[in-house]
C-alpha cells in the first residue's frame, strides 16, 4: 500500500493556505492598530500650533494617542480658534488650556473624549418658567470589549421613561431640555448613571460585575468568569444564533465555534437536525457524538426553539470536560435557557413568514434531443443497439413546443418552494425575591417536494424565588411537541426516483385519461415508480413528545458554602404510523403507436398495502446533590471547590404492529385491519449511571490560575467487575496581561492569557448490554421437525469497558483595547484508546460471531484560531469575526486492515482507489500505456490509470488513499449599525472536502436518468477532454469497471449561512411609553452557496451518489416587539 504524495502535497497546500489566510486576516486586523496606543487620559502629548480650528488639535491628540473624540460641528465653530504649545503634556492638561474662557466641557469615559457646550442657566422670565421641548438623547451601550449589548436598559432616572438598546447597542431617548440622569443597566453588569446630553452620542461601556461574572461562562455544574477559564470553552450568544431563521438549533451552530462541525444531512422538515463532532471523529466503534445538556440536564438540541436559549457553552478539552467522566470523550455542550430578570415586567412577541427553496441541485440535460442522442452514443460505446431510431429524434427536432414531443425538467417539476413561519411569546419579570420567564412559539415549515409538512409547539416556564434569605427553589419545565409528515418513503430513494427520468416525456399522458406514463421504453431501467405514484401511495406521521422538567433546592449554609440539590425528569415519546394505500400501478407509453392507442408497458408495486404502527418511549431520571465552597484569602488568594453526587437511570421501550390488505383506505386503526399475516414487535433496554466527582480551583491576584477535576463513574453498561472508572482533568494559566511588567508599560494589552490541559476522559456509548450474552429467536430440527427456541448469536467479552480519550491542549487568549482586537488559538491532541473492535481469532467451525473487545486506537490533532474585532465611530457600530479549524485523524492501532479504508496510519474511512491520469486520446496512447485492468477493451475517450509502482502495469498495489476530511473549515461575519439600522452577516465554508460518488448522477443514464450537464463537454472525436470521458452507461468497463480518482469530487464549498437587515424604530418616532422596542427585519440562510461540487447540496455526511435531499435557502421577514 502507498500513501499518496499528491494528497500529502495538497494537505501541504492547505496548510500553506490556511496560514496564509490567517497572516492576511491578522495583517488586516492589526491595521487597526497602527495608530493606537494607551488610550488613557494620563497619555502626553506636544503639540505647536497657532490659531488652528479645535477639531485640528483633536486629530494630532488622536495621532499621538489614539483616543477618539466625540463632538458637533457647530460646537467647535462657536468656541472659535485657538493657539496651543505644549511639550509631553498630560491630554487633560492641553484640553483645559485649549477650553479656557469658552463655552466648552470635556470628560474621558472608556477612551472616548466627548465634547459638549457649557450649560446655561436659564433666566426666569417669570416667576413660573416655561416648559421647554424635550431632545434626543441617543448613544451606544457595549460590554468591555467593545461588543454591542442588545437589550441593555435605558432610563431616565427619577421617572416612568425607558428604552432598551437594539442589536447594534444603540438606543434613543426623550429627554428634558433642562437635562436629566440616564440609568444603564445589564444583567450581569455593573449599573452605570451619565448625564444626558444633546451635543453628542452618550457611548457606555458596562462592567462585569464580580459577584455575578458567572453569566459569561457556563461550565460544568456551575459557571466561571471568562478571564478565569483555564480550559478550551467557547461560547455564543442566543442573539447571535438568532440573526438567522433556520428552525433547527443544532444546524444555527455551524460555523460559529471553532472545532465544532455540523452536518446537515437533508433539507426535509422535521428530519434536517446536523450531527454534531468536536475536534474530529472520536471513535469508530462507539459513538462520536458529544454529551449534551439543558440546564445541566442530558437532553437533544434540536427538541428546543432557539427564542429560548441564552446561551451555548462548548467544553472542547479534558480539563473542562472532565467532570463528565465516562460521557466526556467527544466534548460536551451546555445550553442556558433564558431565565428571568430583576425589573419591570416584559413581553416579547416576535413573528416572521418566508419562503423556502433548493439550495444547489444537479443541472441535468433537459433537451429531449441532446438527451437521446447522447443516450444512443453511450449505448454504441457498450456494444449495445441504439435506443432511439433517427426518425423519432427527428420528431423532437422538428416540433419543438409541441407537448407530445416534450423538454421536461424534471427538477422543476417536482422542486417547488415552500412556506416557512415562526412566531414567539414570552413573558418575563422579577423582583428582589422572584424571578418568572413563560414563552410559547410555534414553527411552521412546508417541504419543497409535495407531502412534506412540519410543525413544531413549544413552552417554557421557569420560576425561582427566595423562600428565606438563605433558601431558594426554582423549577424549570421545556416541552415540545412535533408533527412530521413525510410520504410513505423517504431520502434519497424518494429523490432517486424524481432524478431517474428521462426529458422525453410528461408526468402523465396527453389524452387526459389521468394515467401517468411510464419511464420511456424499457431500455431506460426496470425501475416503473415516479414520484407521483409515491405521493398517491399514502404518507407517514410522525408525532415527536418532549419534556425536561426539573426542580432544585439551593441552600446557602453559610458565607461562601452553598449546597444545591437537583432531580429532574426527561420524558420523550415517538408515535410513528405509516399508512400505504393500494394505488393504480399500471403505465403507458408516452407516444400512442400506430393506431393513436397507448400502449400499458409496466405494473409497480407499493413497499406494502397497509398499516405500519409504532411505539418509543423514553425516560430518564437524574438527581444530583452538589456543595459549592468560595473563599478568598485576603485579596490576593482565591479558593473554589465543588463537590458532587449524582444518579441517572433511563429506561427504553418500544411497541410495534404491521396489518395489511385493509378492507377500506378509510381506516387507519391497526384493529381495523385483517389478522391474516399481522406481525407485532417490541424491546426493552435500561442503564444506570451513578458518580462522584469534584472540581477545584485556585487563582493567585488573578494572574496565576490551576484547576483539577475528578469523576468516579460506576455504569451499568460494563460488567460489576470492571464497572467503576476514574477520570480527570486538570489545568493552569498565566494572565500575562496582569503582570506589573505588562501592565504598567502596554496599557493597550487589556488581555493576554497562556492556557494548557491535559486529562483522560471516558465513552460509556457502547451499547446497554455490551458484555453480556444477546439471545435470538430461531428454530432449530427436532425429532423431525422445525421447533422455535433461542440461541446466543455472538460470542462476548466480560471485560468491555468504555473507550478512553487523552487529551492535551495549550491556548492563548488575547484581546487588544479592550474587542478592537480579540483573539483566541488553540492547539490540542487527542488520542482515543481501547475502541470498540471485534477480535480476529475466533474458528469458523464454532459457528459463532466475533465477540467485541477493546482493542482499537485513534489520533486527532489540530489547531483553532478565532479572530474578531469590535469598534464604533460615533453612532456607527461595527465588528468582524473570523474563525478556522483544522484537524487531522488517523487509525493508529486496527486488529484487522483493510489496505486505505481501514489502516494503521491512515485517517479512518480512507478512500483507497486508482489515479486517474487524465483521458485516452487515440489508440496507439492505449497500445503505449502499461496494461489497464481492462486493456483489451478500451477505446479513446476512457480513462487512463497512473502507474504508482512504475511496474508497467495497473495492478490493485496502484491505488492510493485520500482522506474523506476536509483539510479545515472556517467561517467569517460582519455586523454594523447605525441609527436603528443593523446589518449583519455569515459566510461559512469547508476546503479540501472529497466525496467518493457512485451510480446515479456521475454515471450518465443510471435507471434512465438524464446526465449532467459536465457531460455537454465529454470526450468526442472533435473534443479532446482530458477530464470528461467519452459520455457512457453504468457497467461500461472503459470507465466504471473500477473505481478511480474520476469518482472523487471536490465537496469544498462557501456558503452564505446568514444574513439580516433591521431596523428598530428610536422612541421619538415610536411616541409610546409603553411600547419599549419595535423591530422590523428581513433575513435569509444559506442564499448563496460558491461550489464546484457538481451533484446536490455539497454539504451532507458521507459519499455515495449526487441523489441527495437537498438543504434549503430561507428568506424571510418579520417583526419583534417589546412591552
Amino acid at each position: 500500500m502507498k500513501i499518496n504524495d499528491a494528497a500529502k502535497e495538497r494537505r501541504s497546500y492547505a496548510l500553506s493556505k490556511m496560514l496564509r489566510i490567517m497572516k492576511l486576516f491578522t495583517a488586516f486586523m492589526l491595521l487597526f492598530l497602527v495608530h493606537a496606543s494607551a488610550r488613557t487620559s494620563a497619555q502626553k502629548v506636544s503639540l505647536e500650533l497657532e490659531n488652528v480650528e479645535l477639531s485640528k488639535v483633536f486629530r494630532e491628540i488622536r495621532m499621538q494617542t489614539g483616543l477618539n473624540f466625540f463632538y458637533k460641528s457647530e460646537v467647535l465653530k462657536r468656541a472659535g480658534k485657538v493657539s496651543i504649545k505644549v511639550k509631553n503634556a498630560e491630554v487633560q492638561e492641553v484640553l483645559a488650556k485649549c477650553f479656557t474662557g469658552k463655552q466648552v466641557e470635556f470628560r474621558i469615559t472608556s477612551g472616548t473624549i466627548i465634547i459638549s457646550e457649557k450649560a446655561v442657566s436659564a433666566v426666569p422670565v417669570t416667576q413660573q418658567s416655561i416648559p421647554l421641548p424635550d431632545f434626543e438623547a441617543s448613544g451606544v451601550v457595549t460590554d468591555e470589549e467593545g461588543k454591542p449589548l442588545e437589550g441593555a436598559s435605558v432610563k431616565l432616572k427619577g421617572t416612568d421613561r425607558g428604552v432598551s438598546s437594539n442589536a447594534s447597542g444603540f438606543f434613543r431617548i426623550q429627554v428634558p431640555d433642562r437635562g436629566g440622569i440616564l440609568q444603564i443597566s445589564y444583567v450581569g453588569y455593573e449599573t452605570t448613571e451619565v448625564s444626558a446630553t444633546k451635543a453628542t452620542p452618550i457611548n457606555i461601556r458596562l462592567k462585569i460585575k464580580i459577584e455575578s461574572a458567572e453569566q459569561v461562562v457556563v461550565v460544568g455544574y456551575g459557571t466561571q468568569k471568562k478571564v478565569n477559564v483555564s480550559g478550551s470553552v467557547a461560547s455564543v450568544s442566543g442573539n447571535t444564533l438568532n440573526q438567522s431563521p433556520a428552525p433547527r438549533l443544532n444546524n444555527l451552530l455551524e460555523g460559529q465555534i471553532a472545532g465544532l462541525t455540523v452536518v446537515q444531512p437533508t433539507g426535509e422538515p422535521g428530519r434536517d437536525a446536523g450531527s454534531l463532532q468536536i475536534r474530529g471523529k472520536g471513535s469508530y466503534g462507539a459513538s462520536s457524538a458529544p454529551l449534551v445538556l439543558v440546564d445541566g440536564i442530558v437532553s437533544s438540541l434540536s427538541n428546543l426553539s432557539p427564542d429560548d436559549v441564552e446561551s451555548i457553552s462548548v467544553l472542547k478539552d479534558a480539563a473542562s470536560a472532565s467532570i463528565y467522566g465516562s460521557r466526556s470523550a467527544n466534548g460536551v455542550i451546555l445550553i442556558s435557557t433564558k431565565k428571568g430578570k430583576k425589573g419591570q415586567s416584559r413581553i416579547d412577541f416576535s413573528t416572521d413568514f418566508g419562503t423556502t427553496s433548493a439550495t444547489v441541485l444537479p443541472k441535468l440535460i433537459t433537451n429531449s434531443v441532446q438527451y437521446m442522442e447522447m443516450f444512443n452514443a453511450a449505448r454504441q460505446r457498450s456494444g449495445q443497439p441504439a435506443a432511439y431510431t433517427q426518425a423519432q429524434i427527428d420528431a423532437y427536432k422538428n416540433n419543438a413546443g409541441n407537448p407530445q414531443y416534450p423538454n421536461t425538467d424534471w427538477l422543476k417539476y417536482y422542486f417547488h418552494n415552500g412556506p416557512i413561519a415562526s412566531t414567539s411569546l414570552s413573558l418575563s419579570g422579577g423582583n428582589d425575591l422572584s424571578t418568572y420567564y413563560v414563552s410559547a412559539g410555534h414553527q411552521k415549515q412546508k417541504g419543497i417536494i409535495d407531502l412534506y409538512d412540519y410543525d413544531r409547539y413549544n413552552a417554557v416556564l421557569d420560576y425561582n424565588t427566595k423562600v428565606k434569605k438563605w433558601i431558594k427553589v426554582g423549577t424549570n419545565i421545556n416541552m415540545s411537541y412535533e408533527d412530521v409528515l413525510a410520504p410513505v418513503f423517504t431520502n434519497d430513494g424518494l429523490i432517486l426516483l424524481m432524478y431517474a427520468q428521462a426529458p422525453t416525456y410528461s408526468p402523465y399522458l396527453l389524452n387526459g385519461s389521468g394515467r401517468r406514463a411510464n419511464r420511456d421504453y424499457s431500455t431506460n431501467g426496470n425501475v416503473n415508480r415516479t414520484g407521483d405514484e409515491v405521493f398517491n401511495m399514502g404518507a407517514q406521521s410522525t408525532k415527536n413528545y418532549n419534556m425536561i422538567g426539573q426542580g432544585y433546592i439551593d441552600i446557602n449554609i453559610m458565607k461562601g458554602l452553598s449546597w444545591k440539590n437537583t432531580g429532574a425528569l426527561v420524558f420523550f415519546n415517538q408515535d410513528n404510523k405509516n399508512r400505504s394505500y393500494p394505488t393504480e400501478q399500471s403505465s403507458y407509453a408516452f407516444q400512442p403507436d400506430a393506431s393513436g392507442n397507448y400502449i400499458k408497458t409496466g405494473n409497480g408495486n407499493p413497499p406494502f398495502t397497509g398499516l405500519q404502527q409504532t411505539s418509543a418511549r423514553n425516560l430518564t431520571l437524574t438527581v444530583n446533590s452538589v456543595l459549592n465552597y468560595t473563599k478568598d484569602f485576603g485579596t490576593d488568594h482565591h479558593f473554589n471547590a465543588l463537590a458532587g453526587y449524582e444518579q441517572i437511570s433511563n429506561r427504553n421501550t418500544s411497541l410495534g404492529g404491521n396489518r395489511y390488505n385493509f378492507i377500506s383506505n378509510s381506516i387507519n386503526e391497526l384493529n381495523g385491519g385483517p389478522t391474516t399475516g399481522w406481525e407485532n414487535s417490541g424491546s426493552a433496554s435500561e442503564y444506570a449511571l451513578q458518580s462522584l466527582f469534584g472540581r477545584a480551583n485556585y487563582n493567585y491576584q488573578g494572574k496565576y490560575f490551576v484547576e483539577g477535576d475528578i469523576r468516579y463513574d460506576g455504569t451499568s453498561r460494563v460488567d460489576p467487575r470492571y464497572r467503576w472508572g476514574t477520570f480527570g482533568g486538570a489545568s493552569a494559566a498565566w494572565r500575562v496581561s496582569e503582570e506589573k511588567f505588562i501592565k504598567g508599560n502596554v496599557p493597550w494589552l487589556t488581555d493576554l492569557k497562556l492556557r494548557a490541559s491535559y486529562g483522560v476522559l471516558g465513552n460509556q456509548e457502547i451499547g446497554n448490554y455490551p458484555y453480556q450474552a444477546v439471545f435470538a429467536n430461531t428454530a432449530y430440527p427436532f425429532a423431525g421437525s422445525l421447533s422455535p427456541g433461542v440461541l446466543v448469536t455472538d460470542l462476548y467479552m466480560a471485560n468491555l469497558h468504555w473507550e478512553k480519550t487523552a487529551t492535551t491542549d495549550f491556548g492563548l487568549d488575547l484581546n487588544i483595547l479592550r474587542g478592537l482586537l480579540g483573539l483566541t488559538f488553540d492547539w490540542y491532541k487527542k488520542n482515543t484508546s481501547d475502541i470498540l473492535a471485534p477480535q480476529l481469532d475466533v474458528p469458523a467451525s464454532l459457528g459463532l460471531g466475533a465477540p467485541v473487545i477493546n482493542a482499537g486506537a485513534m489520533e486527532n490533532k489540530g489547531v483553532e484560531l478565532s479572530l474578531s474585532h469590535q469598534n464604533h465611530i460615533e453612532e456607527f457600530t461595527y465588528g468582524v469575526n473570523f474563525l478556522i479549524a483544522a484537524n487531522h485523524n488517523k487509525v493508529t492501532k486496527v486488529l484487522a486492515t483493510t489496505k486505505g479504508v481501514f489502516a494503521e496510519g491512515l485517517p479512518y474511512n480512507s478512500y483507497y482507489i486508482y489515479q486517474m491520469d487524465g483521458i485516452f486520446q487515440s489508440q496507439d496512447e492505449i497500445s503505449k500505456s502499461p496494461a489497464q485492468p481492462n486493456s483489451g477493451n478500451l477505446k479513446p475517450g476512457d480513462i487512463k490509470i497512473k502507474d504508482m509502482t512504475g511496474d508497467n502495469k495497473i495492478t490493485p498495489d496502484d491505488r492510493v488513499s485520500f482522506s474523506p476530511y476536509p483539510n479545515y473549515n472556517y467561517s467569517f461575519g460582519a455586523n454594523a449599525g447605525w441609527k436603528g439600522f443593523n446589518l449583519s452577516a455569515f459566510f461559512q465554508g469547508v476546503e479540501g472536502q472529497k466525496f467518493l460518488v457512485s451510480n446515479w448522477g456521475i454515471d450518465p443514464f443510471f435507471q434512465g436518468a438524464a446526465p449532467t450537464t459536465e457531460f455537454l463537454n465529454a470526450w468526442t472525436p472533435q473534443n479532446h477532454s482530458n477530464t470528461i470521458p467519452a459520455v457512457y452507461q453504468r457497467g461500461y468497463a472503459g470507465v466504471s469497471g473500477y473505481q478511480s480518482t474520476y469518482y472523487l469530487k471536490d465537496a469544498s464549498y462557501l456558503r452564505l449561512k446568514s444574513i439580516n437587515l433591521s431596523y428598530t424604530f428610536s422612541q421619538k418616532l415610536i411616541k409610546a411609553d409603553w411600547l419599549k422596542q419595535l423591530t422590523l427585519y428581513v433575513a435569509g440562510s444559506n442564499l448563496f452557496t460558491w461550489t464546484k461540487y457538481p451533484g446536490a447540496d455539497p454539504e451532507r455526511s458521507g459519499s455515495g451518489n449526487y441523489a441527495q435531499f437537498p438543504q434549503v435557502k430561507i428568506f424571510s421577514g418579520g417583526l419583534k416587539v417589546s412591552l
